[in-house]
């Protein structure tokens, strides 16, 4: 219909057009008008010029046709430019701080006091009916490092519940591990996240579904992670690790479990050090739990906690390999009003599982149970920009008839998360 509107337009246009073109035009100027040729004269008139036929209408139609084609052509490849485009995003974060922490001891020794930049995250998103790619890259003063690099395939059929994904990615362990960054109220994740998931990231395979309430995701991954100082971009054995986690929905509550099973090869050294390489188990469980209420006027109110417990865990990026621990962390975080939140945490690591803590030379062991009280405050201007101020007070365990006390490492850091 609106083509054959077009058309009629067209050609009525075009109609008025050749009818003006054929009319006489009044003459112009000031010049006196010719004499009249006597009318004895004998010369022929002078020869008019032929003016060609106008166009028929079938003509016309024909042109016009012609001309809407082309704009549809034209239409269509636009369209299918603008379709593709809208299927690519662009995202980002930038994490500046200043960082503040207390003296280590009376002399004045430790402690620091500095402005960087913790994170400078971009990432590209391109998901399609059935494929999708993410690139995520880090661009700090250190240098640029890959975080993601995803090939995903959404299985036919599923609605995109359900797909296989191959490349660098989140292990599916745990609910902090797994929370993104910019989404996160403290600066950093709590120690035990840190010691069991270092980095959060690995090479491997995974496969993730929704099944109405449920949520699964679950992967073959090489298990050495990318904060793994020995075995950064390569697999120390020719054995994987399995990781999964079972979790459920249920929007005002969420939750679920998790476990990873697998093995490290490694020469322990110490007291009781290997004379060969080793295969020592890397394994952990772990339980989450969020819990979303409105409690008072003000604003929205979340508790959410987690517990893992296992073997070999990283230490300033070193696997401690068959060394058994265990932790635990619990945050209560209140909206007010839908600028400003505050939010207090308190996380507990045990680096042995339960060994007495001790000391050595008047300083306390690194594998004593450390237990950190956070407190944060939180403004958002508008959704680019948020404004976060936390204080830290890790709390470590002193041995029993010892002379070390407790460090002062309390942590003050102002944070500008701007993002895109």
């Amino acid at each position: 219909m609106t083509k054959n509107l077009l058309v009629a337009l067209l050609t009525l246009t075009t109609s008025a057009a050749f009818a003006q073109a054929g009319e006489p035009q009044p003459a112009t100027g000031t010049s006196a008008p010719a004499e009249s040729a006597p009318a004895t004269s004998t010369e022929s008139p002078p020869a008019q010029p032929e003016t060609s036929a106008a166009p028929s209408m079938d003509d016309r139609l024909t042109t016009t046709e012609g001309k809407l084609t082309a704009l549809e052509e034209q239409y269509a490849e636009t369209k299918t430019d603008v379709s593709a485009l809208k299927k690519i995003k662009f995202s980002g974060y930038v994490q500046a701080r200043y960082q503040a922490q207390q003296n280590l001891d009376d002399t004045g020794a430790g402690g620091f006091n500095r402005f960087s930049i913790r994170r400078g995250r971009v990432k590209a998103t391109y998901t399609g009916d059935v494929a999708q790619y993410m690139l995520q890259i880090d661009a700090t003063p250190t240098g640029v490092s890959l975080k993601d690099a995803e090939a995903t395939l959404f299985i036919p059929g599923t609605q995109q519940k359900m797909s296989v994904t191959l490349g660098q990615m989140k292990w599916p362990f745990g609910y902090e591990a797994v929370q993104s960054s910019s989404e996160r109220e403290f600066p950093e994740r709590t120690r035990v996240v840190r010691a069991f998931s270092p980095g959060e990231r690995d090479r491997g395979a995974k496969f993730t579904g929704k099944f109405g309430m449920f949520r699964l995701g679950a992967g073959v991954f090489d298990g050495n992670g990318t904060d793994n100082t020995g075995f950064i971009g390569t697999d120390n054995d020719k054995e994987k690790d399995l990781i999964g986690r079972l979790g459920f929905d249920m929007k005002w509550i969420s939750g679920g479990v998790s476990g990873w099973y697998g093995n490290t090869l490694g020469k322990r050294t110490g007291t009781d050090p290997d004379a060969f390489r080793t295969a020592y188990k890397r394994s952990r469980v772990g339980a989450d739990v969020q819990l979303y209420l409105d409690l008072i006027p003000l604003g929205g109110t979340a508790i959410k906690a987690e517990y893992i417990t296992g073997k070999t865990y990283q230490r300033s990026g070193v696997e401690q390999l068959g060394v058994p621990a265990s932790g635990w962390w619990a945050l209560l975080v209140q909206n007010l009003g839908l600028s400003d939140a505050v939010a207090i945490r308190y996380d507990y690591f045990d680096a042995e599982n339960g060994r007495k803590a001790a000391e050595s030379d008047g300083k306390l062991s690194s594998s004593n149970p450390i237990g950190t009280l956070g407190f944060t405050a939180m403004h958002y201007f508008g959704s680019d920009l948020k404004v976060s101020a936390t204080y830290e007070l890790p709390m470590t365990a002193t041995a029993e008839g010892g002379t070390a006390e407790d460090p002062n490492d309390n942590l003050f850091t102002v944070q500008f998360q701007a993002r895109f």
